[in-house]
């Protein structure tokens, strides 16, 4: 131990060089593991992002397939509900022209109809 003091202090410089350069080839494949691995997980995430933007895209046209299948079913609800419509105006103009035509011609059977329905009493 008495000699590697004076001999430490006599090469510093030297033995500081070889630290130095022993340090930089064992970093140096660690770099470029660390490097490979960089460049693997690039991959990954690249891979990945393609996937999700597939799969965002698969969405966007489900979404907009759905949307047009909404549409074509309001409409069609639509043009239902327009014909029930129609169909209940033309059945209440015929109950109406019956009413009109018991009242002209058999007032007594308009009269009863009343009486029955809303359970009043007809008066002359």
């Amino acid at each position: 131990m008495k000699h590697l003091g004076p001999f430490f202090a006599k090469n510093w410089q030297t033995i500081g060089l070889i630290v130095m350069v022993s340090l930089f080839f064992l970093t140096k494949n660690d770099y470029g593991a660390l490097k490979k691995s960089m460049d693997v997980m690039n991959e990954s995430y690249k891979e990945q992002l393609m996937n999700l933007q597939a799969l965002h895209e698969e969405e966007i046209q489900r979404r907009e397939d759905a949307i047009a299948n909404y549409k074509k079913e309001l409409a069609a609800l639509t043009e239902k509900y327009e014909n029930s419509l129609e169909e209940l105006e033309i059945d209440r103009e015929e109950s109406v022209q019956e009413y009109i035509r018991d009242f002209e011609l058999q007032p007594s059977k308009l009269a009863q109809e009343i009486e029955e329905q809303f359970g009043v009493e007809y008066v002359k």
